[in-house]
């Protein structure tokens, strides 16, 4: 008797889709618990920082909102705090998304800009 086992492309999908992201959460468990220090503030970091803060209260719209992250990545790019460069990352992500998402993201950039002892200038 042979048995036959055949699934759909969804569920190979959904399958898939589950598999990466499981070893996309062993991966970041193995790089450091899935939390990140608050790093050192360099001079790059603190550029990103105010850069940030002189114009989240303009950008409201979606392209401030995208023009204002690509100031802040471009600095963060330069810096060694791994904190502050990927909340600068994930805020460009987000630019364009809903106002809860951005208001989300901004608040983690600047949580990890004064964890690594930033003050608003």
């Amino acid at each position: 008797m042979k048995l036959k086992f055949k699934m759909s492309r969804r569920a190979l999908t959904v399958l898939a889709v589950a598999g990466l992201a499981g070893v996309a959460l062993l991966v970041s468990q193995a790089r450091g618990g899935g939390t990140e220090e608050a790093g050192t503030l360099d001079n790059a970091a603190v550029r990103a920082c105010d850069d940030f803060a002189a114009g989240a209260g303009r950008a409201r719209s979606d392209t401030a909102r995208l023009a204002l992250a690509d100031k802040v990545t471009a600095s963060a790019a330069e810096t060694e705090n791994d904190a502050i460069r990927n909340r600068a990352l994930e805020l460009g992500r987000r630019a364009d998304e809903t106002n809860a998402d951005w208001r989300t993201a901004s608040t983690a950039l600047t949580k990890a800009c004064r964890d690594a002892g930033w003050r608003t200038p």
